[in-house]
């Protein structure tokens, strides 16, 4: 136990948060029948009318392009999305925001905004804006590792 007490883990307490993240945008977002692995998508496609690409859509959120066309399918069926076959490249599908998805948008993000008030209490702005720049710099470090860049 005192060697687990010496060893500081940035990982442990970045899981932690992911974790109890999860539990609560599962517990906020159940009444419109989404979950934390979908929120994700919706609240980073745009309203344009024609849509964004797929594969685009994963590429920006870093997620898995499997993982991405399951949750595809699901917001389908659920309502939130539409999935066309791109005109350009038929093996891939435009994905737009339906008027049900445009809605929920500011919903999630109120959602997200008190996941962060909460997690962030008892901190000032600057501290607020110290941590964001600090985990973006360990994204940005993350990926270089496990994308090879």
């Amino acid at each position: 136990m005192e060697n687990q007490e010496k060893v500081k883990s940035i990982g442990k307490w970045i899981s932690i948060l992911h974790r109890q993240a999860q539990i609560y945008l599962n517990r906020e977002l159940k009444p419109y029948g989404l979950s934390s692995s979908e929120y994700i998508y919706l609240v980073n496609l745009g309203v344009e009318d024609d849509g964004i690409n797929q594969k685009c859509l994963s590429d920006m959120i870093i997620i898995d392009d499997a993982l991405t066309t399951r949750v595809m399918k699901n917001l389908e069926t659920k309502g939130y999305i539409i999935r066309e076959k791109s005109q350009i490249d038929k093996r891939s599908y435009n994905i737009r925001l339906t008027k049900k998805g445009i809605e929920i948008q500011p919903i999630i993000l109120k959602v997200l905004k008190n996941w962060t008030d909460i997690i962030a209490e008892g901190m000032n702005e600057a501290e607020r804006d110290s941590i964001i720049q600090k985990l973006t710099v360990m994204s940005h470090n993350a990926l270089k590792v496990t994308q090879g860049k």
